[in-house]
């Protein structure tokens, strides 16, 4: 674990090292190929970097904020575009060192004080509890029924995803001076899958999966005088097939095998029925859709139809993988590093 946690210590002041290159990058070259060229080495170097993790719990995040995120928002500045390019005016080094390492979104919107999450102490207490729950849970899984053992791992992912963001977003809050969008924006009360995917779950994936492949098929398929409708489809498709694309190169980091392809079934299935439900609520507008989004039971339906739908398909890929048993294993060992340096600090305070 000692070394594990150091190996994370290089990698990220690397990062950041890289990340302070890409301003001054961006400072001096031009827009296009220049600057995107320029930008290669760190690009391939934000790929492979947290290959030198084996951690799930330090390696993932690396994944998701780098080799996604970060490499994401780094093509789009070299063109021009993106948050980096568009975000806060005369944004200073340390705020863009921050955007591009992390997955940090300026609210646009006003939101009011008690709708948002990363602000309410109940919301990290209850992702706490629920976590530790299900870590419980997962160290005594030999004992439970398979299918209970799927949902578990399931809500451990939504709890930790959501911990972790939530934390990590506060954090920017607080440096930044910032008002910061909320990573998730409770999932339960989603009136469709549309507003699920597009405005509740992970809502920094979902910005960037709309800035670097939505928009463009859109609108390139628009120029191709395609129709609205196509050009619709065409481009939800392409979002959902590239969200499979990268998960299953987090799952390739996580097990190192050649993949199964059952996540992208996952994401794929979801963006047809993403399409399907468009389809028949243009047919059904007026008064049984809008009675529908003021359900209570749409919210938690939609929320079990996602769940569901993991469980068969996303987390049983990572079951098959044995992911559950290195994340239990990992918090054994995290609990005795903290143990082990506890007791050091103590005998070195004792000693003065």
């Amino acid at each position: 674990m000692d070394g594990e946690i150091g190996t994370f210590f290089m990698i990220w002041a690397s990062i950041f090292t890289l990340a302070i290159y890409c301003y001054y990058v961006a400072e001096t070259a031009p827009e296009g190929l220049v600057r995107l060229v320029m930008f290669l080495p760190v690009i391939f170097l934000f790929t492979v970097l947290p290959f030198k993790l084996n951690s799930v719990h330090l390696g993932c995040p690396t994944f998701f904020f780098i080799s996604w995120l970060a490499n994401s928002k780094l093509l789009l500045l070299a063109f021009g575009t993106g948050p980096l390019s568009s975000g806060p005016p005369s944004l200073s080094l340390i705020p863009f060192v921050l955007f591009t390492c992390f997955p940090l979104n300026i609210q646009r919107n006003k939101v009011p004080k008690g709708e948002r999450q990363i602000r309410d102490p109940l919301h990290f207490a209850n992702c706490a509890i629920g976590v530790a729950i299900l870590l419980y849970l997962g160290q005594n899984r030999d004992r439970l029924h398979r299918k209970v053992f799927l949902l578990c791992s399931t809500m451990y992912i939504y709890s930790g995803l959501d911990l972790m963001l939530s934390v990590v977003t506060l954090i920017g809050e607080i440096l930044l001076s910032v008002e910061l969008e909320s990573p998730f924006n409770n999932p339960l009360k989603s009136t469709s899958l549309k507003d699920f995917w597009g405005r509740r779950w992970n809502r920094v994936a979902s910005e960037n999966l709309r800035t670097v492949v939505f928009w463009p098929i859109y609108n390139y398929s628009t120029s191709r005088k395609v129709g609205h409708k196509w050009a619709l489809v065409n481009a939800l498709i392409a979002t959902f097939f590239m969200s499979a694309f990268i998960h299953e190169l987090l799952m390739y980091y996580l097990g190192r095998t050649w993949p199964t392809f059952r996540i992208t079934m996952f994401f794929i299935f979801h963006g047809v029925c993403l399409v399907v439900e468009a389809a028949v609520t243009s047919k059904f507008t007026g008064k049984w859709t809008r009675s529908m989004s003021k359900s209570v039971v749409t919210g938690p339906l939609i929320f079990g139809f996602v769940i569901g739908t993991a469980m068969w398909l996303l987390v049983q890929d990572m079951a098959d993988h044995k992911v559950e048993g290195r994340v239990v294993e990992e918090w054994i060992a995290f609990g005795a590093f903290l143990k082990d340096l506890g007791t050091f600090l103590v005998r070195k305070l004792l000693a003065l």
